[in-house]
């Protein structure tokens, strides 16, 4: 089975700030035809985040012929499930993800996972397919075992699959080919971008010892501004303005465009096409040091041409 090539407008939210509608038609202008949409501001709207009507946006994709296939919805507690539901069936969407958890304890996270189970029964009740995205903290531990495992083991396969983003795996200190193999069937849809060969940051964010990787009491595991981590820019060490700018910094000097970088994509996508149901692979590019960010996805439509098993239309 050969992937589909998607886009995450997160890639381009600093445009997408400035014109929704034009954004959509460029990326779609582009030759991106399968696109996940990125809401960061579900506490206020149950769209694209930018407050633009669900006809609106669906005929701005429609002009040249892409189609949602996904949306990210975060700060998922807060937004209006009805709502949600009803603005992406307007734009045909059957896919919602929860972009990101926040964990402290294991007692928080099994209630967590109660809550993923709850929302993934009434998304499915409705035929929308609800999934979870890790990032590299996922790849923690809870009682010697890593909360993706957890995730998994503790909500129904019916209604809770993975989007399994790859960068991130790896920056947990796995291999995102091994992932993909053990979570299998699970993972419904799969991120790709790539880790730059000059980055100013390890791989692993995570550590490699049983220490390191339990979560400890006080920690708060997440991206949001409370979490541990995030205070702390990854320090132990008293944080002032500057080291905060210079975390920033080395963060973003690790993404790089697609082909450009060090991961093994196409062993990725082979995998992925072999051992999940994922049918499509989706370019997420968190930061660039390109022009714009339209240089940063033409780049990277560049490079994934480079690979085989895939498709655009």
């Amino acid at each position: 089975m050969t992937l589909k090539v998607g886009l995450i407008l997160y890639s381009v939210r600093d445009e997408m700030a400035k014109d929704p509608i034009g954004t959509v038609e460029k990326v779609g202008e582009l030759g991106y035809r399968f696109i996940e949409t990125c809401n960061h501001n579900a506490q206020n709207d149950p769209g694209i985040g930018f407050g633009v009507p669900a006809a609106d946006i669906k005929a701005a994709f429609d002009k040249f012929g892409s189609k949602v296939i996904s949306t990210h919805i975060y700060p998922l507690p807060q937004a209006d499930l009805p709502a949600v539901v009803e603005y992406n069936h307007i734009v045909g969407n059957t896919r919602l993800v929860n972009p990101m958890g926040t964990f402290t304890t294991y007692d928080d996270l099994m209630k967590q996972c109660e809550e993923f189970n709850r929302i993934g029964k009434f998304l499915h009740e409705e035929g929308i397919q609800y999934l979870y995205h890790n990032h590299q903290m996922e790849y923690r531990t809870f009682n010697g075992k890593t909360i993706l495992d957890h995730i998994v083991e503790n909500t129904d396969l019916e209604y809770v699959g993975l989007e399994l983003d790859t960068f991130w795996t790896m920056r947990g200190g796995q291999n995102p080919v091994d992932m993909l193999k053990k979570y299998g069937n699970r993972i419904k849809l799969v991120h790709q971008k790539d880790f730059a060969w000059d980055s100013m940051e390890a791989i692993n964010l995570n550590g490699s010892t049983p220490e390191d990787l339990e979560v400890k009491p006080g920690d708060i595991l997440g991206l949001g501004p409370e979490s541990s981590y995030v205070q702390k820019c990854g320090s132990h060490e008293p944080i002032t303005e500057e080291y905060a700018a210079e975390f920033q910094r080395r963060r973003r000097s690790s993404f790089t465009e697609i082909g450009t970088g060090i991961m093994d994509i196409q062993a990725i996508i082979d995998t992925a096409s072999a051992c999940t149901a994922a049918e499509y692979i989706i370019l997420e590019q968190d930061y660039t040091s390109m022009p714009s960010q339209f240089d940063s996805i033409i780049r990277s439509m560049e490079g994934f041409r480079k690979f085989t098993g895939i498709e655009w239309e």
